[in-house]
């Protein structure tokens, strides 16, 4: 009922945006099935990164349809950002460059926006190398850990200081704009990874419900990137210890003091060295690689520790340019 009465009206302006790095044909795959999209309102906004593939030239072909907008930095924080700035929807969606939303996900999501109290809105990630549905009610508590399966109902993690707090899967959320822009937008600071964690906790903390869309399903392939391989090994651990570190020391109503935090993050990173030897005994890594490992994970709990120590960075996000809103067909 509520989505027919949505159909009487005009549907709400929305922005799906997609931050991308050396990853042209799966980002082709996933531009070309963001075409079945039910919902009838919505752009596509492209936000490519340094990539050193083909992205820019295979880009060219989206120009009609999507807007398209480069990142000079492999950070997503900053990517996310430029993404945000961007989008004329009065509801910024993300997916992933190696995602496949189903068709209706579009129409799920917006439908929890009815309820003007929600802020932001995501469902599940069926992971396809695993073969089954990995992240469901997501939540972090204020050291970085997270737990990708907590118990119903998200509203038992939400709420001015919630430890743990839920938070939406990086491929598979949606935000009010409004929302994003009060809440001084995604951690720049922030490379790869706790940057979903971190603004959904900004949210949580301001008092905004965060509503979980089960049937809001979308498909991950988890593809190779810059720290992990094509079997899904990490093999760069760097930049998932340095942001953990700064949204640890950054997110807030932590029980826990700075010292506390830099001595968990510290051992946290030491305990990495049973990863890199597994790796090592397994033929996964060379000696060479082994000891860089070691070296990454030490050198990430350093600077994360370091930057974290400064006050969170805040984004300015300027209103929407709603004279740029481009249908996605």
């Amino acid at each position: 009922m509520k989505r027919v009465l949505r159909r009487l009206r005009r549907p709400t302006a929305v922005s799906v945006v997609i931050n991308t790095l050396n990853r042209r044909d799966h980002l082709e795959r996933t531009l070309l099935a963001l075409r079945d999209q039910t919902y009838p309102r919505f752009e596509v906004v492209v936000v490519n990164g340094p990539s050193t593939d083909d992205s820019a030239e295979m880009l060219r072909s989206f120009e009609a349809t999507a807007r398209i907008a480069t990142c000079a930095e492999a950070r997503l924080g900053i990517s996310r950002n430029i993404g945000v700035a961007m989008a004329a929807g009065d509801i910024v969606a993300f997916t992933d460059d190696d995602a496949i939303p189903g068709p209706e996900w579009l129409d799920l999501l917006v439908g929890a926006f009815d309820e003007p109290e929600i802020a932001a809105a995501g469902g599940p990630v069926f992971d396809v190398p695993l073969g089954r549905i990995e992240w469901k009610i997501c939540t972090c508590d204020r050291l970085g850990v997270p737990n990708t399966d907590s118990a119903a109902p998200i509203e038992r993690y939400l709420g001015p200081g919630a430890d743990p707090v839920a938070y939406l899967a990086g491929c598979n959320m949606s935000f009010r704009r409004s929302a994003l822009q009060a809440a001084g937008g995604f951690n720049s600071l922030l490379g790869y990874g706790y940057d979903d964690v971190d603004i959904c906790c900004r949210l949580s903390d301001a008092g905004h419900r965060i509503a979980y869309v089960e049937d809001a399903l979308v498909r991950h392939d988890r593809a190779p990137s810059a720290v992990r391989d094509e079997r899904q090994v990490l093999r760069d651990p760097y930049s998932v210890i340095f942001s953990r570190s700064v949204f640890s020391l950054q997110c807030g109503h932590s029980p826990h003091s700075a010292e506390q935090i830099a001595d968990t993050m510290t051992t946290w990173a030491n305990d990495w060295r049973s990863v890199a030897d597994q790796h090592l005994s397994e033929g996964a890594f060379s000696a060479d690689e082994h000891c860089r490992f070691i070296d990454r994970a030490v050198a990430g709990a350093g600077d994360g520790i370091a930057a974290g120590s400064a006050p969170r960075p805040w984004a300015h996000i300027p209103n929407p340019p709603r004279h740029l809103f481009r249908p996605y067909r």
